[in-house]
């Protein structure tokens, strides 16, 4: 590993506290954020007492709204494979913050951003935050989780411990657990595996994303108009423990992201690969 990876990065427990952490830095009053993204998001925004404005993105999903140039806004690397998205919109937009809780390695672009290194490890808590202003504030460090997640269950019970944790920095177990990963062979693994299920799946997958020349996705999101081949991938996932989340289950079926709430997340794991042999 890069030992140079996390020079210049705050440590924090979760993505979605460098999301707070960010809206105090800058004393953000209003921030516009996708409709089309995970609840916790929002939440944590809402807990800060900072407006929300929501944009609807296209097919491609870009925003399909222009900004004021001293806006606020949030954009979410979905998948770990809108790079370009990315790269255009922090060209156009000064105060961008990207959420690269899908694209952990993703560069930094725009005002700041925040990745989240339990969606790619198997660590139990985590964020790691690029800005350039910092806040006063002491925070504590983070106690060391032992949970161990094996099934939903245990994911579930994971989530519901971080949920009401303050911010405060990572903790010790977790610092330790990254600075041992391997992130190229990461990086690695998740592209071979990424490949060998496009593969299958291409012919009738909908989405318009494709797998750049330099993007680490989190997953292979596939929409399909083929409801009786999404559910036999879902069951097949499933009946081996393997679950898949799907993001903005309540947006109402006339916004044009209601299309995207079908997507299946496939995980990038050996588990799942074997699958699409």
């Amino acid at each position: 590993m890069d030992n140079t990876f996390f020079d210049n990065k705050i440590l924090l427990n979760s993505a979605r506290n460098c999301l707070k952490y960010i809206l105090r830095a800058y004393k953000i009053p209003k921030i516009h954020l996708p409709y089309y993204i995970c609840p916790v998001v929002r939440q944590a925004i809402r807990e800060e007492n900072v407006k929300m404005e929501f944009y609807h993105i296209d097919k491609f999903f870009m925003p399909k709204k222009n900004f004021a140039e001293d806006e606020y806004i949030l954009y979410p690397n979905y998948f770990g494979l809108c790079d370009e998205q990315s790269e255009i919109l922090s060209k156009k937009n000064k105060n961008l913050i990207l959420d690269n809780a899908h694209a952990f390695f993703a560069p930094q672009k725009g005002l700041a951003s925040f990745s989240s290194p339990r969606k790619f490890f198997n660590v139990n808590d985590g964020g790691i935050l690029e800005i350039n202003t910092k806040i006063s504030e002491n925070f504590a460090q983070d106690e060391d989780r032992t949970l161990e997640i094996k099934d939903f269950e245990s994911f579930c019970k994971n989530e519901l411990s971080i949920d009401d944790n303050p911010i405060k920095f990572m903790s010790e177990k977790t610092k330790n657990s990254l600075k041992n990963i391997n992130f190229d062979e990461k990086i690695s693994k998740n592209r071979k595996i990424f490949s060998k299920i496009d593969q299958k799946l291409k012919k009738t997958n909908i989405l318009n994303l494709h797998l750049l020349k330099n993007s680490t996705p989190m997953c292979y999101p596939f929409l399909t108009e083929d409801f009786e081949e999404e559910e036999k991938i879902a069951k097949m996932l499933e009946k081996e423990g393997i679950y898949l989340i799907k993001y903005g289950s309540n947006l109402p079926e006339t916004y044009p992201e209601f299309e995207f709430t079908k997507i299946l997340m496939i995980p990038l794991i050996e588990k799942t690969s074997k699958f699409f042999d």
